[in-house]
């Protein structure tokens, strides 16, 4: 049965086997050698000459113990104290690489799309028109599917019966095939649910006017082909936004510009340039970056990539 000792010289108390009584050896605190209790030959535990030492204990040896706990505590609580200020000032610089980075992502997969529309352009004179219609009028599919050739995708634009709507069974087996540029990674459910979140501006004063197309070679400096949307339409369906409606910069499907970015969009120029578009870019600035001819002088040196 082991037995409580008290160190003379620290108060320590510790348990001991009853294998060490008698012997001697260092506080398991202090380190000072001391002398275990021994049995007497009654069986009975009795102190031992050596440890019966009167103890110098006093505060200020007793202050050595807790002393070095208190300063390292402090420096501790010191170093968390600069590690989180260090933290709060770069956390802005932090979070503007990871918005950056998402952005990036985005104007990547624009700078495909608008490379297959200059490329289209080049090619028949003008850009794709956003709605393909049939003999009577009726809307098939989008632009998309016209410049699937142009983005390495020739088989599944073969594939596709272009004389019949982007519902029809045959066409809308082909939704799962949709080319992964047309969805934004920064929207959850795009990918999986084989839909885009880049869009053409239509109407009038617009690249897409209702008389038809204009060319690549038709538009000024700066002006925007594609704009990023909180979209939730399928890639193959008709489904772009229509100025005439009015332009907007927020978060309705179909509607408004941007939504994908918190307090910025991105958008591509003809020119196949990238911009990050402030949320509360004046309505002038945005207007003259929509038109095509306005000779409208727009320095967007603040908005490229």
């Amino acid at each position: 049965m082991p037995f409580e000792f008290v160190c003379p010289y620290c108060h320590c108390k510790t348990k001991v086997l009853d294998r060490y009584a008698g012997q001697s050896g260092p506080c398991v605190d202090c380190g000072k050698t001391v002398t275990m209790p021994h049995f007497n030959a009654s069986g009975i535990l009795v102190p031992s000459l050596a440890s019966t030492k009167k103890s110098s204990y006093s505060p200020r040896t007793r202050q050595r113990g807790w002393m070095p706990a208190l300063v390292g505590a402090a420096v501790i609580t010191t170093l968390l104290l600069i590690g989180g200020l260090v933290l709060a000032i770069a956390w802005p610089s932090v979070t503007n690489g990871f918005r950056r980075a998402a952005q990036a992502r985005d104007l990547q997969n624009m700078e495909t799309i608008a490379q297959a529309l200059n490329a289209y352009s080049d090619r028949y004179g003008t850009y794709p028109p956003p709605v393909v219609l049939d003999a009577n009028g009726t809307p098939l599919y989008s632009w998309r599917v016209l410049i699937l050739p142009f983005m390495g995708n020739e088989g599944l634009y073969k594939r596709f019966e272009l004389s019949k709507p982007w519902n029809s069974p045959a066409n809308q087996s082909l939704l799962n095939q949709m080319p992964s540029e047309f969805a934004s990674s920064n929207s959850p459910d795009a990918a999986g649910t084989y839909e885009t979140n880049y869009v053409l501006l239509t109407g009038p004063g617009t690249l897409f006017p209702p008389s038809g197309p204009l060319s690549r070679t038709q538009a000024e400096k700066n002006t925007i082909l594609l704009v990023e949307t909180n979209n939730m339409c399928s890639w193959t369906q008709p489904g772009d936004i229509n100025i005439g409606r009015g332009l907007r910069v927020g978060q309705k499907p179909m509607v408004d510009v941007g939504g994908l970015h918190q307090g910025s969009f991105t958008a591509m120029t003809t020119d196949e340039e990238g911009l990050r578009i402030p949320s509360d870019v004046p309505q002038a600035v945005l207007d003259a970056l929509v038109t095509p001819d306005g000779s409208e002088n727009v320095d967007v040196s603040t908005f490229i990539e």
